[in-house]
Parts: structure tokens; C-alpha cells; sequence
């Protein structure tokens, strides 16, 4: 080949373009497929704040990230939902950081951590809960936690729960948003 023809013939160029944005699109999730983030689009006649938001409007992972921030001995937390494999399978998780040797009760903080993640409302959880507690940095086993409030067979250190463990403990997709129980201080 001549030194200013390409490495390429175009043919085979367009090829290799081609099946990098096809390979690009299958390994992102499809992500291009869901519908934009963001307040869904008032309806006539809908009860609207201010904002133009509906009055019974989402609840952000922030809100439930600050609320679990408020109690003693957690130092830092995480709630967050997304795609699990294809678009429409939505995992929910949530995390804590604790304090070394944290002295709380943790079967309550384990069932206010999950409510809280629970009453976010950013996308609908459709396949698995998962929630991990490190406590420095230990991974706590959550196993004997999750016993105490009546879910048996978990691996531990963290758990996966269905969605219909929750929605039977906490109610429908988005529960409400719980009360910081008295024992968390």
C-alpha cells in the first residue's frame, strides 16, 4: 500500500466502526435505551408544589443518606439504585460505614438502614436489596442481624434480599419514610 492510503480499506474501516458502537452500547447496559433522569413531567390538573413538582414527590438517595448520617457511630453512608444486567432489572443498595467497635444496636440500625433505602424513590428495585455494614474496616457479618428480624439463610457479611422481603416488612414501593427509632439516639 502506498504510504498516505489508509490501514484500512473503508470498507473495513465502517466494519470495525460498526462493531465497536454496537460493542460499546451491549457493554454500557444499553443505557441509551431508558428514559432520561430527572422530575417526571407535571400532569394537568396534578397536586404541584411551588417547584412544579408534585406535592408527594420523589425522595432522593441524599435525603436517606443524610437522615442515616444523623445517627451516632455512623460515619459515612451510601443508597443508590441502578441497573443490575439489563435496564429494566433495578438493584437497590445501601451501605454504612461505622465506627471500629460500633456499640449500637445493629438489628435496629439494620431495619432503619433498609427502610430508609426502602422510601427512595429514584427508580423502582426490581431484582435484589443489597446492604453491607463495615465497622472500620471490617465487613460486619450481618447474617445473625438479619436472623433477628426474621430473614434466616443469609451468607453474610452483607445481604441480599428480595424486593418481596421488603415489600413485605416495609409496605409497597416507596415505603414511607421512617422515624429514626429511639434506640439510634
Amino acid at each position: 500500500m502506498p504510504p498516505s492510503s489508509p490501514a484500512f480499506p473503508r470498507p473495513r474501516r465502517r466494519a470495525l466502526v460498526a462493531v465497536l458502537l454496537a460493542g460499546s452500547v451491549l457493554l454500557s447496559g444499553c443505557a441509551g435505551l431508558r428514559p432520561p433522569a430527572g422530575p417526571a413531567a407535571e400532569t394537568p390538573g396534578s397536586d404541584a408544589s411551588a417547584s412544579g413538582t408534585p406535592a408527594d414527590a420523589e425522595r432522593k438517595s441524599s435525603a436517606a443518606v443524610a437522615e442515616l448520617k444523623q445517627v451516632p457511630g455512623v460515619l459515612d453512608a451510601v443508597v443508590t439504585s441502578g441497573p443490575n444486567g439489563l435496564p429494566s432489572q433495578i438493584e437497590l443498595t445501601a451501605g454504612l460505614n461505622l465506627e471500629a467497635g460500633y456499640a449500637g444496636d445493629l438489628a435496629v440500625l439494620l431495619d432503619y438502614t433498609l427502610a430508609q433505602a426502602w422510601s427512595v424513590t429514584a427508580e423502582e428495585p426490581t431484582t435484589v436489596v443489597s446492604v453491607g455494614f463495615l465497622g472500620g474496616d471490617t465487613a460486619i457479618d450481618l447474617a445473625p442481624v438479619a436472623a433477628e428480624l426474621g430473614w434466616t439463610g443469609q451468607a453474610g457479611p452483607g445481604l441480599d434480599l428480595s424486593v418481596d422481603d421488603l415489600a413485605e416488612r416495609y409496605g409497597p414501593w416507596p415505603g414511607p419514610v421512617p422515624d429514626k427509632p429511639a434506640a439510634l439516639g
